[in-house]
């Protein structure tokens, strides 16, 4: 799997020479090996792109992202068929029990408020937040049937970004969390579908008109990461976003985290907990790895 994540603002054309992904801009070209990248991010509308170059993402597992006039993402080409045992994988995430799915996301809304929890303690450091969801944590049942998350989550975000915060609303806070949470979605799908999972069947998220429910359940653990590096660039962000804050987000996936008691990416915290899933759907044993927040 590449490392690199490659943001294209403004090109004429993108094509394929020698395995490698041709940029070529003002009568100039630059050239990245196509097996060093991860994803490619294009904000230009206007860009030539060849039938070849987006076959060749398919064979080499390469994510690309499209975005729109505003320069948030809206498209998402990722690796089909990809797995040499994607059916066995699939299999089991048809057949993993109801019991089995509710103890998975008990397990995932913990490890969601232990991060937040972790978020407010380098941040607004208010102790009487701080302990009620430390009382939470203890309370999430199977399935998270109190709703431990929703009451978290409204604390949590008046907590860190103020008593006015209104998640969802149409603000330069809320774009600058939007554009991060995408891009951590885009690598999560493409990890998913390296390694043969289907991303429609979910564990808590089942919506029949989304694509991507297992996605939006894998990611809850890393939203209180990804809300404390967006925290960090709170003073510069705009709405619109800037090119070099938007630089910066995308940047979110090179971020240090604690997995399994060792230092890594972001990114690859990804992977790790994706095997673990797959393990998890394998034995029938919930032994999932979380990201944690490095203190």
């Amino acid at each position: 799997m590449g490392y690199r994540q490659v943001v294209i603002k403004k090109c004429e054309k993108l094509h394929l020479e020698d395995r490698q992904l041709i940029v070529s801009k003002d009568n100039n070209s630059y050239k990245v090996p196509l097996e060093d990248i991860n994803f490619v991010l294009i904000e230009d509308n206007t860009t030539t792109i060849t039938s070849k170059i987006l076959a060749a993402f398919g064979e080499e597992g390469i994510c690309f992202i499209v975005c729109d006039d505003k320069f948030e993402p809206v498209s998402i080409m990722y690796p089909y068929n990809y797995h040499f045992k994607q059916l066995e994988n699939i299999e089991k995430q048809l057949f993993l029990d109801h019991n089995s799915k509710k103890i998975i996301w008990k397990e995932i809304i913990k490890a969601k408020i232990e991060n937040e929890i972790a978020v407010l303690c380098q941040t607004s450091k208010e102790e009487k937040v701080i302990n009620k969801l430390s009382q939470y944590v203890t309370e999430v049942s199977p399935g998270d049937e109190t709703n431990r998350e929703g009451l978290s989550a409204k604390m949590y975000f008046r907590s860190l970004f103020g008593s006015e915060f209104i998640r969802f609303y149409d603000d330069a806070m809320n774009a600058g969390l939007n554009y991060a949470y995408q891009i951590v979605k885009s690598s999560i799908i493409r990890t998913l579908s390296i390694y043969g999972l289907n991303s429609y069947l979910g564990v808590n998220h089942k919506s029949k008109v989304n694509n991507f429910n297992l996605v939006y359940d894998l990611i809850e653990p890393y939203r209180a990461i990804i809300d404390l590096y967006v925290y960090k660039l709170k003073e510069r962000i705009t709405s619109p976003l800037s090119f070099e804050v938007r630089k910066e987000l995308i940047n979110v996936l090179n971020i240090p985290v604690m997995t399994n008691n060792k230092k890594c990416s972001l990114e690859y915290s990804i992977e790790i907990l994706i095997k673990s899933y797959i393990k998890t759907i394998s034995t029938g044993e919930v032994d999932l790895i979380f990201p944690k927040i490095i203190e």
